[in-house]
């Protein structure tokens, strides 16, 4: 929240972290300026994270084998790096 002048809304799934009292006293402090909206208990087309990992399992690392001595970390993060840099389909994650 730092830095922020307005309200911010998020969008959580059901975890058990994102419902804790701490959280909920978090929020009232902020005096209205966060906004909580939860998910459905099962939506993952309510859900563009599903959408990231959907591409990244059919188009990412899982596709191309790693090369020798290339870590898995950092194959996943340039691909995801790559999906960051690629406005046009990260609206689409929003978007179906």
């Amino acid at each position: 929240m730092k830095g922020r002048t307005g309200k911010v809304f998020l969008i959580v799934d059901g975890h058990p972290s994102h419902t804790a009292k701490s959280v909920a006293r978090y929020r009232e402090s902020l005096g209205g300026r966060l906004e909580i909206h939860r998910l459905p208990a099962y939506a993952p087309d309510l859900n563009p994270d599903e959408f990231v990992w959907s591409h990244m399992k059919k188009n990412g690392v899982s596709k191309k084998p790693l090369k020798q001595n290339e870590a898995l970390r950092d194959r996943v993060e340039e691909d995801l790096l790559k999906i960051k840099a690629d406005r046009a389909m990260v609206r689409s994650f929003f978007s179906c």
